[in-house]
């Protein structure tokens, strides 16, 4: 009676301990592979039965994975048999995961547990937000609207408003409306941190963007 008692009270241990577990979801990113030579150190078992005071090597093959969620990322790390297989994973897929201390657990697709070593957990954030005084649709395809002083203001197809460096005035001041424009940042001079270029007469001006008030 007790052999059959205890391998059911430990299958509702593992059972409870599974689902008390804090899920959460995220996305597979990296991963790589290669094999080496995996030193066991005396005392500690290998992939095969262990044997006690005798230092045990094998070939295996580690398996590195990135996990990232919204604030971070997660590098994992499994080192298996080169005859056995590891997770399946599709770099960009949705993944199910829980972390305790230096354990990532991971289900597969069918309700499996993977055990997954925890190596490296950084924290993450989201590209700042660009200020009043940043202008964030940088690139190309930009039209002229106008142009006013002597080239002095440019006003683009999406209601920016530019001021020329002094020295570039004299091109701008010659630019059709609906020229096609590029913007992109560049070494800031005097003040004036971007560049506009005219792609229809290969002509660049420093400029410094106005917000808008």
């Amino acid at each position: 009676m007790r052999a059959i008692v205890l391998p059911l009270v430990c299958l509702l241990v593992t059972g409870v301990a599974a689902a008390e577990r804090h899920w959460q979801t995220g996305t597979w990113g990296d991963v790589a592979t290669a094999r080496q030579m995996i030193d066991f150190g005396p005392g500690q078992s290998s992939f095969g039965p262990p044997n006690a005071g005798v230092p045990m090597r094998a070939l295996a093959e580690v398996r590195v994975f990135v996990i990232e969620t919204d604030d971070t990322r997660y590098e994992l790390r499994d080192t298996v048999p080169i005859t056995h297989r590891s997770i399946d994973v599709v770099v960009g897929g949705p993944v199910t995961f829980a972390v305790e201390k230096n354990t990532v657990y991971v289900r597969d697709q069918d309700g499996t547990e993977h055990k997954l070593r925890l190596t490296k957990k950084t924290a993450t954030s989201a590209s700042p937000a660009p200020s009043a005084n940043q202008y964030a649709a940088l690139g190309g395809g930009h039209l002229l609207r106008e142009t006013s002083e002597h080239g002095r203001f440019l006003m683009l197809e999406d209601g920016s408003r530019w001021e020329i460096h002094p020295r570039d005035r004299y091109q701008t001041a010659d630019w059709d409306a609906n020229a096609s424009l590029t913007v992109r940042t560049t070494r800031a001079e005097d003040g004036y941190g971007y560049e506009i270029v005219n792609t229809q007469t290969d002509e660049g001006a420093l400029a410094r963007f106005v917000p808008r008030r």
